[in-house]
């Protein structure tokens, strides 16, 4: 017979699985001595090595119990689930290696331009999951709804290189009405299909005025201010609602990168 030392090395596993199992009643010794001794028969190593095996699959020790102690008919359903759950982790897998790749191929530096120096630019279409409106401007406020936000998108979303940002309320003539504005936090779907109950919002192909900030409260309001007054002097239009784009994808407070751009649509 073989102690138990001797049977998990054959088998490839621990003392302490084997004690286990005898505790769980999936796997009993053939013999227990009467100072408490576990003791094996060889003939039991085939049996352990197919436990091993379902549990390696990702099978719970109560779906094993159901298979070992029912026909192959009745183990069916217990192997199915296994099998979704198995394919269901690598799908998990391969969206974390998409992420992944797509850091790595993405350029180191992301492409900077130069602090509150407002310009025109036509921009490109760009359609974006969005939060829940939110008014409180405060940092428990912008935590709920980014924690809100990404859960319901996805966890790896924030590590994914698409762009990101906020969507306020608010008129370029109003800087000082930027903490009480309402907002919603943005994600862009890159094309992806909507697989999740966030609504989404296109912002439009076209000519936007837009500047460079720093997105700190001081450096968002003196590109706001500077936004207004190239406005009023180049007498354009904007619209009330304020993109505000985040140029990288490191977010480090607030859901905000260190630098963004402060962006409005022309009429």
């Amino acid at each position: 017979m073989l102690k138990i030392s001797e049977m998990a090395k054959l088998a490839n596993t621990t003392r302490r699985t084997l004690i286990f199992y005898d505790e769980q009643g999936l796997f009993k010794p053939a013999k227990v001595s009467d100072t408490g001794y576990r003791y094996y028969e060889y003939q039991q190593l085939y049996d352990l090595m197919t436990i091993l095996g379902l549990r390696h699959i990702g099978l719970s020790l109560e779906q094993i119990k159901a298979i070992r102690s029912a026909d192959n008919r009745q183990a069916i359903p217990q192997l199915q689930a296994a099998q979704a759950k198995i394919t269901s982790q690598i799908e998990d897998l391969q969206r974390v290696q998409a992420v992944i790749q797509q850091r790595l191929t993405r350029p180191g530096k992301a492409p900077a331009g130069k602090l509150y120096a407002p310009v025109v630019a036509t921009l490109k279409p760009a359609t974006f999951w969005c939060s829940r409106k939110a008014v409180d401007c405060t940092e428990e406020e912008v935590a709920q709804l980014f924690s809100e936000f990404y859960q319901e998108l996805d966890s790896l979303a924030l590590m994914n290189t698409a762009t990101s940002g906020y969507l306020t309320d608010l008129p370029v003539d109003d800087p000082a009405g930027y903490m009480d504005a309402s907002f919603r936090i943005l994600k862009e779907t890159q094309g992806k299909s909507n697989e999740t109950l966030l609504p989404l919002i296109k912002k439009p192909a076209g000519r936007y005025v837009r500047v460079r900030v720093a997105n700190t409260l001081d450096g968002i309001t003196r590109g706001l201010n500077e936004l207004n007054q190239f406005c009023q002097t180049a007498g354009l239009h904007p619209s009330t609602q304020l993109w505000q784009i985040n140029d990288h994808d490191a977010v480090v407070a607030q859901g905000a990168t260190p630098y963004g751009w402060l962006e409005y649509a022309l009429a």
